[in-house]
């Protein structure tokens, strides 16, 4: 049921506000006569979103996914967006996200646009998201645009549940793993190391690496110390933590963002996923538009801020600044060296026919394959990587308890 805000007047002249819910402004202006009160303003209040969405925590990934489909849906079939989002909001399961739809629909009613209403809830809705959206009013397919945001939520999703479900043996076999370390580490081995200096047995080479080890880790310059039994953190975990969070903060700013983004794509496995993911929103965003009428430039700087990616974003605006002077698209793009001479040259071919539109929807399907095999080549080599890691852990700490033991036995015969 809507909220209304509300001004009064009482028969004695006091002026009253408030809010109150109701089925339309004459149930409420009913409502207020009967309590002897006299309306001379109302209007729909704005629907109070709680605490914890700002957190995240109580909407997920799916229902995201499920809002968009439903608004593609009616969209597509010629809804209007506040009646759209009017039926969403009802459909919506989750109370809290029944919410924010409700907020959209508000701020859509007062003057705002979908995409700007949107922006509004940054934890809900990435700047891709709302990027693509503000592409898609632009170009007229705002329905088209919300498929592709749905159909490419859900492959992110399937995408995450499938690199999740390849890592859940390998992962619960590292924190086994961990345990056993930790319990050697402060418990099992410091009393091997006072038995082996009873004795005075020759100690290899793994085992006074491994001993060495122990003791940094447990003194105060490693991780955690003990001090009048209470536990400290060691200085090597304090500059891991000052060093996480210096890192998280410089990412937040420009020069940081740009660092980050070319480190993200120099990542042995993650790297080309990385970038064939901002080449696929590219070329998509761009078919997209310039099939339904919009011309290569405006349709170059939309879609240049959906990629997702701040050194593509450069390379994009170097290009739509060359074509304002008159040059095509293919060649500051091939003089940036992020795009694959493929990526150039079908540009090339296709502004020489005089559909690019074709090409660039082609160039998104070849992408978006290479991405899906991308991704199972880098699942399938995680999981061995990991089990290899942790083998050979366990194998040097068992050769570095187990050689001392077997030269005692030797020397006892």
């Amino acid at each position: 049921m809507p909220r209304f805000a509300y001004e009064a007047t009482t028969a004695a002249g006091q002026v009253m506000h408030g809010t109150m819910d109701a089925t339309s402004p004459s149930d409420l202006i009913a409502r207020l006569r009967g309590m002897g009160y006299f309306p001379t303003h109302i209007e729909e209040a704005a629907p109070e979103v709680k605490r914890r969405l700002r957190l995240g925590t109580g909407i997920r990934a799916k229902e995201i996914e499920f809002f968009t489909l439903q608004m593609a849906t009616l969209v597509n079939a010629g809804v209007q967006i506040d009646r759209a989002l009017r039926v969403c909001g009802e459909q919506m399961p989750n109370p809290y996200l029944r919410q924010v739809v409700e907020q959209i629909r508000y701020d859509v009613e007062h003057g705002s646009s979908f995409a700007d209403a949107l922006g509004r809830h940054p934890k809900l809705f990435s700047p891709l998201y709302v990027n693509m959206v503000e592409a898609g009013q632009a170009g007229g397919v705002l329905g088209v645009v919300l498929q592709r945001l749905a159909d490419f939520t859900k492959q992110q999703r399937e995408l995450r549940d499938s690199v999740t479900s390849a890592l859940i043996y390998p992962m619960i076999l590292l924190g086994f793993v961990g345990l056993i370390i930790v319990a050697l580490t402060f418990f099992v081995i410091p009393r091997f190391v006072v038995m082996f200096q009873d004795v005075g047995v020759a100690l290899p080479i793994y085992t006074r690496l491994l001993i060495g080890g122990v003791d940094f880790v447990r003194s105060p310059y490693g991780v955690a110390w003990v001090w009048s039994g209470i536990p400290l953190p060691g200085v090597l975990l304090t500059i891991l933590v000052i060093a996480a969070v210096s890192a998280r903060q410089y990412s937040r700013t420009e020069a940081g963002k740009r660092v980050f983004d070319r480190l993200r794509m120099k990542l042995p496995l993650a790297g080309n996923v990385v970038r064939n993911f901002a080449l696929v929103r590219l070329m998509q965003t761009m078919s997209t538009l310039m099939e339904n009428g919009v011309t290569l430039l405006p349709a170059l700087r939309i879609a240049k801020d959906t990629v997702g990616s701040v050194s593509y974003e450069e390379a994009l605006g170097v290009a739509a600044s060359e074509i304002e002077r008159g040059s095509n698209l293919s060649g500051p793009l091939s003089e940036s060296g992020l795009f694959p001479p493929i990526v150039t040259d079908m540009l090339a071919i296709g502004e020489e026919s005089g559909e690019p539109e074709q090409m660039l929807a082609r160039l998104a399907e070849y992408y978006d394959r290479e991405i899906k095999r991308s991704l199972e080549r880098m699942v399938a080599a995680l999981g061995p990587l990991l089990i290899l890691f942790m083998a050979g852990i366990v194998v040097f700490i068992a050769l570095a308890i187990v050689l001392p033991i077997f030269n005692l036995s030797q020397m006892l015969r």
